[in-house]
């Protein structure tokens, strides 16, 4: 029987094979070529050597006990800190179910990051450390620097497009339509909307598609009757609904980018005397348990987080067991629950 090669034995065969130290080699697998100054020639040189002959990488052997116990694959999961809303959740939850279905044994890292600060866990991407990676919530900033760095991991972006990175997204622009669909009529003459002051190229995607089927429908928005958030909560919902009802003419349509402000909005406009769906329809972005129960239910739209989990460990794996030389782009539909508030059931 042909002995099992570990990770030492190719680190050794790739240094052999290029005419470079083991050392060089293991530095360039570990992430770390660019810090010690090694050339982006022999770095690339050594990734795909490295592909060519299934490195596995010395985590697999640490984590050897005995050889039944052996855990295959290590994700870590970067979430960033302002979103660890209901969704991460059902992100998880999906990431399980998937590996169970597929029979395969997976062991999950999560690593909360805050906005721009996410190469401060760039020693994470690392073949030494992980199998791949899944990250969500990123910047323009902070893909701009991942994009700059080379690893020997695969990593796959949540709704982020990427030449580079794998990457699974949502058409948000087509959701952002497709809510003031659900909630045109007749009656709704204006509309505005309400979320954050963040560089979130998803929200101002779903931001651009609401605004062009307004106007598609001739429904009338104005800049300054939407409303910039900070941060999500209940008193910023019921601030953002005050500000909203104080204009002369009061949007009859409103798309709101966080389910969490629900509460505080509705509210605010019961205090107010205005009701929904009667006097404003509302949709929120971000399903949650508690939506339903409000009274009138509240409708939402949906990030399928369970399936594009489930996508992401495919690509993972895929790619930890083969090469693959084009980045993996998937799309997703979103999830609608349209209940009483939007007018339309």
């Amino acid at each position: 029987m042909e002995e099992k090669k570990t990770a030492g034995a190719q680190i050794k065969e790739i240094a052999e094979r290029l005419g470079v130290s083991q050392s060089t080699v293991s530095v360039v697998l570990g992430g770390r070529g660019d810090r010690i100054r090694i050339s982006k020639e022999t770095q690339k040189k050594v990734r795909d050597m490295a592909r060519e002959m299934n490195y596995r990488p010395n985590i697999y052997a640490r984590r050897l006990r005995h050889a039944e116990e052996e855990v295959p694959y290590v994700v870590v999961v970067f979430w960033r800190i302002d979103s660890l809303n209901s969704r991460v959740g059902r992100f998880i939850r999906g990431l399980y179910e998937a590996s169970e279905k597929r029979e395969c044994r997976v062991e999950l890292m999560i690593q909360p990051y805050k906005p721009g600060e996410l190469m401060c866990h760039a020693d994470m991407l690392s073949s030494n450390r992980v199998s791949g990676a899944i990250i969500s919530g990123l910047s323009t900033e902070d893909q701009t620097e991942l994009e700059k760095q080379e690893y020997s991991i695969p990593i796959v972006l949540i709704e982020r497009e990427s030449t580079k990175f794998h990457c699974i997204t949502m058409d948000t622009y087509r959701t952002g339509e497709q809510c003031i669909a659900y909630m045109s009529a007749p009656e709704i003459k204006t509309a505005a909307f309400i979320g954050f002051g963040g560089n979130s190229r998803s929200e101002r995607k779903m931001e651009a598609g609401f605004m062009f089927g307004c106007r598609d429908r001739n429904i009338k928005v104005k800049e300054d009757w939407n409303v910039y958030l900070d941060c999500s909560g209940y008193e910023k919902g019921y601030a953002a609904a005050e500000k909203v009802l104080a204009n002369i003419e009061l949007p009859s349509a409103w798309l709101v980018a966080d389910g969490r402000l629900a509460g505080g909005i509705i509210d605010c406009c019961q205090d107010r005397n205005i009701r929904v769906p009667e006097d404003v329809r509302i949709i929120f972005f971000e399903e949650s348990a508690i939506l339903k129960y409000h009274k009138p239910p509240l409708s939402s739209v949906d990030v399928p987080a369970m399936e594009m989990a489930e996508t992401a460990l495919d690509i993972v794996l895929l790619a930890c067991n083969r090469q693959i030389d084009i980045p993996i782009r998937r799309e997703h539909s979103p999830l609608y629950f349209i209940r009483e508030s939007s007018g339309k059931q």
